[in-house]
């Protein structure tokens, strides 16, 4: 019975990677987060908007004005959520043994 050789180099066409971080493609954590805390300030500030709007007397529907600030209130339990988690995550790395 025959045995091939091993070669250790790629075979032609493979893709190699220099580092693990060429692997991942997409925006990075800091964009999304960015953009999390941007979307936030945006609905808080349509609520803001809206709400100002109906004080003043203009015709805004109060269907529109609830939604807009439940949207806000989600958004921004949804974000301080995700800062909590992280900053679990930190303290739990700290308490890692070296």
């Amino acid at each position: 019975m025959a045995v091939n050789s091993v070669s250790l180099t790629p075979p032609t066409g493979a893709s190699t990677l220099k580092s693990p971080l060429e692997a991942v493609s997409g925006p990075s954590f800091s964009d999304v987060l960015a953009n999390t805390v941007n979307n936030a300030m945006e609905s808080q500030q349509t609520a803001a908007t809206l709400t100002r709007m109906a004080a003043e007397g203009q015709d805004v529907p109060v269907s529109t004005i609830v939604q807009a600030i439940s949207q806000a209130e989600l958004t921004l339990q949804t974000l301080i959520t995700v800062r909590d988690r992280a900053v679990e995550a930190y303290q739990q790395i700290q308490q890692m043994p070296i």
